[in-house]
């Protein structure tokens, strides 16, 4: 092969891995994965906001099995949280106080409290995150890759992986216009069995600064389960014997 002809090999070669090395870059807008977090937390109002956050309780309606039920969530940092619910008229409580998952789980006959299943405490930790894993994803311990742009439910999205701190791997979808999440797709329990799990979110409000979704659907296996936030309070003072079972 004479010089000339190796040449134009390896331009033509580098003409090729060109466009495949800035396929993701170009696929979101240009924009870097710094850019994109950022604008994602300053969507949700800010990360200095969110820092300032030291507890929160969120209650409003939860709709299973076509029933609509009250549910309360309780958090208080760093990581201790509470979630009450009813389902198919029996009260479920998750309790985790920054060591131990706890629950009282009539529909999995746990009527005393007890520790979660290891293999089911994380899933149960995940669902009652109340702010996004993308929001000082580094300080969580979360890893985080832009992917690109791609359509959800036909409206153009900027999508993410999300490997959390125990290897826990989702998918999340950002509006590109707002930055605020549109859809998720991970892992939940349901009874008792990891499902794979969408979640959709809406109707963003702001309460004390914090741009908070009001509204979640979520779909997995044969369900369909929404969420309806009716009130939210920022730094309220919670006893820390709530997140405790005994």
């Amino acid at each position: 092969m004479t010089r000339n002809r190796k040449m134009a090999r390896k331009i033509g070669l580098c003409l090729f891995l060109v466009p495949a090395l800035l396929a993701p870059l170009a696929g979101a807008g240009g924009q870097s994965l710094d850019e994109v977090l950022a604008k994602h937390a300053a969507a949700h109002g800010g990360l200095e906001k969110w820092r300032a956050v030291n507890s929160m309780i969120v209650t409003g309606t939860q709709s299973t099995f076509s029933k609509p039920a009250p549910f309360v969530f309780e958090w208080r940092r760093p990581d201790s949280v509470r979630f009450e619910q009813s389902l198919l008229g029996e009260k479920i409580t998750v309790v985790h106080n920054g060591t131990v998952t706890k629950w009282i789980h009539p529909l999995l006959d746990v009527q005393q409290p007890a520790a979660v299943p290891e293999a089911n405490a994380a899933l149960a930790r995940r669902a009652l995150e109340i702010e996004s894993p993308l929001v000082d994803a580094a300080a969580k311990g979360n890893q985080v890759e832009l992917l690109g742009k791609e359509e959800i439910d036909g409206q153009p999205a900027l999508k993410l992986k999300v490997t959390r701190k125990d290897g826990a791997e989702e998918t999340w979808y950002l509006d590109p216009a707002s930055y605020l999440e549109l859809a998720r797709f991970d892992r939940t329990l349901d009874l008792p069995d990891p499902k794979d799990r969408w979640t959709y979110y809406s109707d963003f409000r702001t309460v004390d600064g914090l741009v908070i979704a009001h509204r979640q659907e979520q779909e997995f296996s044969i369900r369909n389960v929404s969420l309806t936030v009716e009130k939210v309070q920022v730094n309220p003072e919670i006893d820390p014997g709530r997140f405790e079972l005994k």
